[in-house]
């Protein structure tokens, strides 16, 4: 339905406001949109958009054993506080004994922007750096140039962002989320509660600070409770350690931070 919804859209608009130029890479293409709010606004809530070519992939916020994950730079911006990126629900890939967490169809990853003051206009410039792969990964820079004076985006800008963020997981909550991790050696590991016995369920970790994880491993597993092991791949002398996830049985996914006790 949201598809049939673009694709009228884009026959009513042949233009977007709001939006950076497309960047062509290798196997796609990247940009950035915003929602431009008509009123003053304390969240500017924004996407990047990447396009995949069949075939082509690009990876989650933290990728795993290897990959490049998707950086956001306005650090060129005006009128700009902070800004921030958040990720769908991931993919587990397995190329050639790698495992990586990313995905393998067009995605939009949403983007919030905090004004320094809202009564002000906007001016969004940066870059994002990211990897698009096929066989192998190509490094992928995006350049953003987008000015918000307060008109209103159009129809398919705002379906677009708004999808992007309706596409989030949920917030993890006791019944299903992890209740504990804990730190050995350099290892971590995770305990989760799921919702239901069946299917099995997956964990993507990433860590915060400079501490960087390889995909988890589930080690065991006893009706709505499961243990997954995920190794610290860098950042190993660093303490303590905020892990954030999003945990995913069937169609169903949450996501959630959790600190790592020693």
């Amino acid at each position: 339905m949201f598809y049939l919804l673009v694709a009228t859209l884009l026959l009513a608009n042949s233009a977007f406001a709001s939006a950076s130029d497309w960047t062509k890479t290798p196997g796609g293409n990247v940009r950035l949109i915003v929602d431009a709010p008509t009123q003053p606004s304390t969240e500017i809530r924004a996407a990047l958009q990447i396009n995949l070519d069949p075939g082509w992939k690009t990876y989650w916020r933290e990728p795993g054993d290897a990959g490049v994950p998707p950086e956001l730079d306005l650090g060129e911006s005006t009128n700009i506080k902070s800004y921030s990126i958040a990720f769908p629900t991931p993919h587990r890939f397995e190329d050639g004994g790698t495992h990586w967490a990313g995905y393998k169809k067009p995605v939009v990853l949403p983007v919030t922007l905090t004004p320094i003051d809202p009564t002000k206009p906007v001016h969004v410039k940066g870059h994002a750096f990211l990897g698009i792969c096929e066989t192998i990964c190509i490094p992928v820079t995006a350049q953003f140039d987008i000015s918000v004076h307060g008109t209103s985006s159009d129809p398919l800008t705002k379906a677009l962002v708004d999808n992007a963020f309706s596409q989030l997981p949920q917030q993890a909550s006791e019944n299903f989320g992890a209740v504990s991790a804990v730190r050995k050696d350099d290892r971590v590991r995770i305990t989760v509660n799921v919702p239901d016995e069946n299917p099995e369920p997956d964990v993507f970790v990433a860590g915060n600070g400079g501490v960087t994880f390889g995909m988890s491993k589930l080690k065991s597993r006893e009706a709505r409770s499961a243990v997954f092991s995920a190794p610290i791949v860098a950042g190993k002398d660093k303490k303590p350690v905020l892990l954030h996830y999003t945990l995913v049985q069937g169609d169903k996914a949450v996501s959630g931070t959790i600190d790592v006790q020693e």
